[in-house]
C-alpha cells in the first residue's frame, strides 16, 4: 500500500513570502533537483536523501508536494514536455504567418532537435520514464498523444480539405511523432554523432511526404 504523508507549514508570512509561495518555491526546488539527478544518475538510483541534498530541503518538504519519487518523475517529465512544445511554438511564431509549409516544417523540426540536444532533458523524456510503472507509461503516452494533437492541428491548417477522418488523421500524426521521437532517441543514445541538420532533413522528408499526399487529395464532395 502506498504510504501517504503530508507536511505542514506554519500559516504565516515569512521573509516576505506567504505559506503558499513558500510551498511553490520548495516544490520547484525538488523538481529542479529531480531534473539533475534523474538525468545524471537515473530515476532508479535516485534516493530521497539525494533529492533532499540537491534541493537543500528536508524530506518533510518533499512530502508536502509529492507522495513518492515516482510522482516527482511525472512532474519533471510533464515540465520538460511542456518546455519542449513551448520552444517549438515560439520558433514557429517567430517565423511568422507568411512562411510556406515546407519552411515551417523545417523550423519546427529544428526547434525540436535543438531541445533534444539538451542531454539532461532528453534522457528523462526518452529513457528514464520508460518501464517505470503502468501509470508512468500512461503519462508518457499522454505526452506523445499531446504532441500528435499539435501536429494534427498544424496539418489541418495546412491541408484543411484532406479527406480522411479525424481518427485516421490521428493515426498519421502519431506516426509522424513516432518517426521524430525514435530518431531523437537514437540520436541521443548514439552520442549525437550526426549533425542536427541531418536529423531535421531526414524527418522533414517524412513530414513533407505526408503533406504532399494531403495537398494532392481532392476536397470532399459537397
Amino acid at each position: 500500500m502506498k504510504e501517504q504523508r503530508t507536511g505542514r507549514t506554519p500559516q504565516r508570512t515569512y521573509g516576505g513570502e506567504s505559506p503558499e509561495e513558500r510551498m511553490v518555491r520548495r516544490r520547484a526546488s525538488f523538481i529542479a533537483a529531480g531534473r539533475v539527478l534523474f538525468s545524471q544518475i537515473g530515476y532508479r538510483k535516485t534516493t530521497m536523501r539525494g533529492l533532499c541534498a540537491e534541493a537543500g530541503l528536508t524530506d518533510r518538504y518533499f512530502y508536502e508536494s509529492f507522495e513518492t519519487i515516482e510522482d516527482l518523475l511525472v512532474a519533471v517529465y510533464e515540465e520538460l514536455m511542456g518546455e519542449m512544445q513551448g520552444h517549438i511554438v515560439a520558433a514557429l511564431q517567430v517565423a511568422g504567418p507568411g512562411r510556406d509549409a515546407d519552411a515551417l516544417i523545417d523550423i519546427g523540426l529544428d526547434a525540436f532537435f535543438r531541445q533534444v540536444e539538451d542531454t539532461a532533458a532528453a534522457r528523462v523524456i526518452w529513457l528514464e520514464v520508460l518501464g517505470v510503472s503502468p501509470r508512468v507509461d500512461q503519462v508518457y503516452n499522454h505526452g506523445i498523444r499531446g504532441f500528435a494533437e499539435f501536429i494534427l492541428v498544424m496539418s489541418r491548417t495546412i491541408a484543411p480539405h484532406w479527406p480522411v477522418s479525424d481518427e485516421i488523421a490521428r493515426v498519421v500524426a502519431m506516426g509522424m511523432i513516432g518517426a521524430a521521437s525514435e530518431a531523437a532517441k537514437d540520436w541521443l543514445m548514439s552520442g549525437y554523432q550526426q549533425p542536427r541538420a541531418h536529423l531535421v532533413q531526414g524527418i522533414a522528408m517524412v513530414f513533407k511526404g505526408i503533406l504532399l499526399i494531403a495537398k494532392a487529395s481532392p476536397p470532399p464532395a459537397a
